[in-house]
């Protein structure tokens, strides 16, 4: 009788003790985890990332008194920036907040700012400690949780080691273009030619890409694919030099440095890279300039997903130290490829009715 009497009280007693639950979570850098790969910060940035702490009430009762606890790894310094949320303070490494009360159901969130370390040798994992104590009907109770986030070592030599690279291609673009007389193939109207659609791409469409992208969210980016895939096919069916392609985009390049104000000197010979994988491609398929719908949709698919390749996978991580996440970052490369192949596939026939009237 007195079993049966005491699993009778816990029976009772278990679901009213189990009531009272605080889950906790966090979420950082605060930025949009669709876009920016999350857990992740960058050592030596000059920034502070924001990092947000929730705290949900998944029980029954009301909780009283609640004070959280942030232990904050690396020694990374700590600011506090202002928040409709009050009572919160940073002691050292860790951050303190107290919650007054929280109805079944609700939610409250805090925010605080971090600096990554200046510098590690090895990326590491840093973890941030949360503990918080509260109070209900049946006495005070305390949870904890674990957030781990992964420091990355400043990119410091691949930004260094990319502009090396970067001034070794111009280098040998011009020893090239010096040894193989390329540049004295190209005639006056070659280059007036080349001029004109490097200044479309690089003020016209640029311009029309920069102040309209965000109408079309992800799929943005064709508008400046498709119409740069189609001036370079017809820059290719016009021209019809090897070299056509490099020295386009080239120009493009140099058009964007005097008009926008790019910095992107250093950075030259990554973009010509552009031109020179479609000059490459000219001279695998037999100096085919185009000439076949086929062709036309390879070199402007190639072209394209590769800009958004060194954009996603390259410049961004190692020069802008941003990390997207790589569905992300896949499918911008995927979108541009599209954009390749569109331009492509409708420029064919414009191209020989140009390259015709022109003859």
């Amino acid at each position: 009788m007195k079993l049966i009497a005491i699993l009778i009280l816990l029976i009772f007693f278990l679901p009213q003790l189990a009531a009272a639950e605080l889950e906790i979570g966090m979420d950082i850098p605060l930025k949009n985890k669709e876009i920016y790969q999350e857990n992740r910060l960058v050592a030596g940035v000059s920034w502070y990332e924001r990092g947000q702490v929730v705290l949900t009430n998944t029980g029954d009762e009301r909780l009283h008194n609640i004070l959280v606890s942030v232990d904050v790894p690396l020694q990374m310094d700590i600011e506090i920036p202002v928040q409709a949320m009050k009572n919160i303070s940073a002691d050292n490494n860790t951050v303190t907040a107290r919650v007054g009360e929280l109805g079944p159901g609700e939610s409250i969130s805090f925010i605080f700012s971090v600096k990554p370390p200046e510098s590690i040798e090895f990326r590491k994992k840093g973890s941030f400690a949360i503990s918080t104590s509260y109070e209900d009907a049946t006495g005070i109770h305390s949870t904890s949780y674990t957030h781990v986030v992964e420091v990355v070592p400043p990119p410091s030599w691949i930004t260094y080691g990319t502009v090396l690279a970067s001034i070794c291609i111009i280098l040998l673009a011009f020893l090239v273009a010096w040894k193989f007389n390329v540049l004295e193939q190209f005639t006056t109207i070659d280059l007036i030619t080349i001029a004109l659609l490097a200044g479309l791409i690089g003020v016209v469409f640029r311009w029309f890409w920069q102040t309209f992208n965000d109408l079309l969210g992800p799929l943005g980016g064709l508008l400046f694919t498709i119409p740069t895939a189609v001036l370079m096919i017809i820059a290719l069916q016009i021209v019809r030099k090897p070299g056509t392609a490099t020295l386009l985009f080239t120009v493009v390049e140099l058009v964007a440095l005097v008009v926008w104000g790019s910095n992107i000197t250093v950075w030259m010979g990554w973009y010509m890279t552009e031109g020179i994988i479609v000059d490459i491609l000219v001279l695998l398929f037999k100096k085919d300039y185009a000439d076949r719908r086929s062709t036309a949709i390879i070199y402007a698919v190639s072209r394209s997903a590769y800009a958004y390749w060194m954009f996603y996978f390259f410049f961004a991580p190692a020069v802008w130290k941003v990390y997207y996440a790589p569905w992300y970052a896949w499918g911008e490369v995927g979108i541009a490829a599209i954009g390749g192949l569109i331009g492509g596939a409708i420029v064919y026939d414009i191209a020989k009715k140009v390259r015709g009237a022109m003859i």
